[in-house]
């Protein structure tokens, strides 16, 4: 009897769905239910419900999430590849010096492409099947904490500089972890949002979160050209930020079911064409 009433209510015809509901319980021998249906206002996502009560506490830690692994996901790739033209670490040199040509363009190596190559390979597939997997084994807040605590510590490692052998492996797994926030970023995002304003709510953090990218984009290559040892620095404070808003997260959505209206008795927001119940 569903699809009956949803056929008459996709109208917004309040009069047919009770005369569905009317003939259901002729037909089930029971009285009429008592009462009216009326169709609730439809209200659409507003950029200001983004951040409104309830849930402004983990929104605004979701606007703190984008920037920052937006920051580090864009960033990387430029440390890797300046952490080749600038030489970063010369201990047992993996790769000869890159250099500029008359031009003012970088000249690599092949193997400094193939490289550079596997590490852009490398980096999000691994970085997305791991943060797929941490995130449905153990829960989305255990999977930020690891995914956070594990750039961090990456980004330490690179401040020794023990051997060019050891930097790039450590810059690879930087680069891992990097995309692994990122996807545990975008897995919980969608199912923190009710329906009515998902789409407006991870399309605005996403498109703040650019600015992290500019800001990662930016500094990576500003800094570099002094010493690619303050990029890292950078890493290193943005990894402590994400790690400080990772610990912070209180809602799990693993295994929840995905919210079509916000929990808030004051604002009973419905999906267009809801009918409800009202007694005289």
């Amino acid at each position: 009897w569903s699809r009956s009433e949803e056929a008459v209510v996709s109208t917004q015809s309040t009069g047919g769905a009770q005369r569905v509901l009317d003939k259901i319980c002729q037909l089930n021998g029971v009285k009429p239910l008592k009462g009216e249906l009326f169709a609730l206002d439809e209200r659409s996502g507003e950029f200001t419900d983004i951040w409104a009560h309830p849930h402004t506490y983990e929104s605004l830690l979701i606007t703190v999430h984008f920037l920052c692994t937006q920051f580090e996901v864009f960033g990387i790739g430029m440390l890797v590849a300046d952490s080749l033209i600038y030489n970063y670490c010369s201990a047992g040199n993996l790769f000869t010096a890159s250099y500029f040509n008359s031009s003012g363009c970088t000249v690599y190596t092949m193997d400094e492409y193939l490289f550079l190559v596997a590490v852009i390979l490398l980096q999000q597939p691994l970085g997305y099947g791991l943060g797929t997997f941490i995130s449905e084994k153990f829960g989305r807040r255990a999977a930020f904490v690891v995914c956070t605590a594990g750039g961090l510590v990456f980004s330490f490692a690179l401040l020794p500089c023990i051997s060019s052998y050891l930097t790039y492996v450590e810059l690879v797994g930087l680069g891992i972890f990097c995309n692994t926030y990122y996807q545990v970023l975008w897995i919980y995002a969608p199912e923190f949002y009710p329906t009515y304003v998902r789409n407006t709510a991870v399309g605005v953090q996403s498109g703040i979160g650019m600015a992290g990218a500019a800001a990662g984009t930016f500094f990576t290559t500003y800094l570099d050209e002094f010493h690619v040892r303050y990029s890292v620095y950078c890493f290193i404070a943005i990894g402590l930020l994400s790690c400080a808003s990772a610990l912070l997260i209180r809602k799990e959505t693993r295994g929840e079911n995905l919210q079509d209206t916000r929990d808030n008795e004051n604002t009973p927001f419905v999906a267009k064409g809801q009918l409800s119940s009202r007694t005289n």
